[in-house]
């Protein structure tokens, strides 16, 4: 098998699309358990990894698309990279906020002003609490956007300014800094103890892990070791470690532990580590069983539909409101049907508009 050539990948990468599919099932599994009134740790943890493959899945594309634009034409635009981010994000986003502004203006759901603004500032992921009031359900999902919106606005500047070795040196840093970073956060902000789990500071690890993900893939020595490496034994020991491993031992020391609380500071880092092992391994090595099941058409399609599929999902898995199992399966098939319309009519007419501000080619 030759061995591709850089940039040989395109924009599109392959398997990508079936991982999201599997992410946003875990965030399904989550909510729709905890509207039926099963939310547990398992559960709970499921919702987490779910948003962690996302944020693993997004860093190493996005860098993976700088790094193209850099190397193809000498320098990143930081102008069209907003503009595309800008058209891709916001016009459903934008959507999701005026739907709730009008649910909430006929007292059909009950959500404060409060939290409508900041999810519109993206700034949801840190505990701005009123009145000891925590997020209302209708909106405390665009934590992870606000992540996601914040490292937009930090990452691209900074890769744009330096030079490769040392962009490739702070993504790896910053990549395996989560344990540091809990760390500091305890210490130094004893205020947000508690909220490790949604705040930009405490998650852009897993983001940069993704970023240093794509650094490698872009190198032909390491694409040259990656294909070397048997893909089966390497996504079998990554699902293992985040499906049974990582929950296993975030559940079995008793809290306030010594031990729960190294687990606590290295699962994180660790588990960003396996699923990027295994983006790059599905991306980069040879195709088998698992590069088919994530490539299959409908993996592909529920991929793509990723993104309205989380935006929407809020609405209709509304917290310890689901009475029945054919109410949870009704209302699962009302997010695909109400995703699959707003993806044909809001995403992708703006997302055609992107190629206007695209300086390299599919």
């Amino acid at each position: 098998m030759p061995l591709p050539g850089r940039g040989s990948f395109g924009n599109h990468l392959a398997s990508l699309d079936g991982l999201r599919a599997f992410s946003i099932l875990l965030v399904f599994l989550c909510h729709g358990a905890g509207g039926r009134g099963y939310e547990n740790e398992l559960t709970g943890y499921a919702g987490y990894l779910g948003v962690m493959i996302f944020f693993v899945i997004s860093g190493t594309l996005i860098t993976w698309l700088m790094l193209r634009e850099k190397e193809e034409t000498g320098a990143l635009s930081l102008y069209n990279f907003y503009v595309r981010r800008a058209l891709r994000i916001l016009p459903l986003f934008w959507l999701l906020l005026l739907c709730v502004t009008a649910l909430r203006s006929f007292h059909l759901i009950s959500i404060p002003g409060w939290d409508i603004f900041r999810a519109f500032t993206f700034t949801h992921d840190y505990p701005f609490h009123l009145h000891g009031q925590d997020y209302s359900w209708w909106l405390v999902h665009t934590w992870s956007l606000s992540v996601e919106e914040q490292f937009y606005l930090l990452w691209p500047t900074l890769f744009a300014l330096l030079p490769r070795k040392k962009s490739m040196a702070l993504a790896g840093i910053i990549a395996f800094s989560g344990p540091l970073l809990l760390i500091a956060n305890h210490f130094l902000l004893p205020s947000l103890r508690g909220h490790e789990g949604f705040m930009f500071h405490t998650r852009v690890d897993g983001l940069m892990m993704g970023c240093f993900a794509a650094y490698l893939l872009d190198s032909p020595r390491w694409r040259e070791r990656i294909q070397n490496i048997p893909v089966g034994p390497v996504l079998l020991a990554s699902s293992i470690f985040v499906l049974a491993v990582a929950p296993y031992a975030q559940s079995c020391f008793p809290q306030h532990s010594v031990a729960r609380d190294l687990v606590t500071l290295v699962l994180p880092t660790l588990s960003a580590v396996a699923i990027a092992c295994a983006i790059l391994t599905l991306v980069a090595g040879k195709a088998g069983i698992m590069h088919a099941l994530c490539n299959q058409p409908a993996a592909v399609h529920i991929g793509k539909l990723s993104y309205s599929l989380y935006i929407w999902q809020q609405l209709f898995l509304s917290s310890h409101s689901i009475p029945t199992v054919q109410s949870l399966l009704w209302r699962v098939l009302a997010i695909y049907g109400v995703s699959l319309c707003s993806f044909n009519l809001v995403e992708m007419p703006f997302l055609k508009l992107r190629k206007k501000f695209r300086r390299v080619q599919e």
